[in-house]
């Protein structure tokens, strides 16, 4: 069973390189926002906990 709709079919259009630029730059803005708040966050006191017992 094909799910595609025609639209899919379709071979897509060439986007502007000015479009693709703004949306490489708004990934890579948002990846490393979301992996500075990784960084950011704190270890829970029972990880370090469990951290501890190994060493």
């Amino acid at each position: 069973m094909d799910l595609a709709s025609d639209k899919d079919k379709m071979t897509p259009a060439k986007k502007s390189p000015a479009k693709v630029q703004s949306k490489d730059r708004d990934m890579g803005s948002a990846l490393r926002s979301a992996y500075q708040k990784t960084v950011d966050e704190t270890v829970p006191d029972e990880m370090l906990d469990l951290l501890s017992k190994l060493s």
